[in-house]
């Protein structure tokens, strides 16, 4: 059995930029309610729009705890380490930074960090210096100098990278050790010895 057909298909939707006054029901709905399910909300709250437009104008524009601005040298590592670990699995890189949204991250990568990369001789699919990067046109002993230079740098980003991987992957550990832990009970354990000294200071003080 197959998927239920997109409600983008449904007659009569709107597409298109989101006007104030859909922003605004939209916005009212959900603070009163909750989105609950995506595809019956658009109905229930009076908008002509697919429920998948609903979830990506909340999800990417309108929830009140988006964070906007400039991304900090922090949040640009860690989109590097998790970039060179998961790829372009934007939602899962997405749950390491908090506030920010999938989109604007693919986005930012996209347009800054990986242009960024590449002219650091990084290729920005394998995260490893690129094999011709240290090549250049011409001979002499200045060429082979500036190879020599893009080669020693080449090696210490390489060794950068295999740095930030593992601190991703023991990022990673981490967490789920975290998440393991706070999912089992923890059962009670007696401790003898807590009441043999209890009493002991009894006894002490009864003679």
């Amino acid at each position: 059995m197959g998927r239920s057909p997109c409600c983008e298909k449904e007659a009569g939707l709107k597409k298109g930029p989101w006007t104030p006054e859909e922003d605004q029901k939209l916005l009212a709905f959900i603070e009163q309610h909750g989105h609950g399910c995506w595809r019956s909300l658009p109905a229930k709250a009076g908008l002509r729009r697919c429920g998948k437009s609903c979830r990506l104008r909340w999800t990417n524009y309108l929830r009140p705890d988006i964070k906007r601005g400039k991304f900090t040298i922090q949040e640009e590592q860690t989109i590097i380490q998790l970039h060179a670990l998961l790829g372009n699995r934007w939602s899962s890189i997405a749950t390491h930074l908090p506030k920010r949204t999938d989109n604007e991250i693919k986005n930012y990568w996209n347009t800054h960090l990986k242009k960024r990369l590449a002219k650091m001789g990084i290729d920005p699919v394998t995260h490893k210096p690129r094999a011709n990067a240290g090549a250049s046109s011409g001979a002499g002993a200045g060429n082979n100098a500036g190879a020599r230079y893009r080669a020693a740098a080449h090696l210490n980003h390489t060794e950068q990278w295999e740095n930030a991987r593992l601190e991703a992957e023991a990022r990673l550990a981490r967490e789920a050790n975290l998440r393991a832990l706070a999912s089992t009970p923890v059962s009670p354990v007696n401790t003898p010895g807590a009441k043999v000294r209890v009493c002991f200071y009894y006894r002490a003080r009864s003679s």
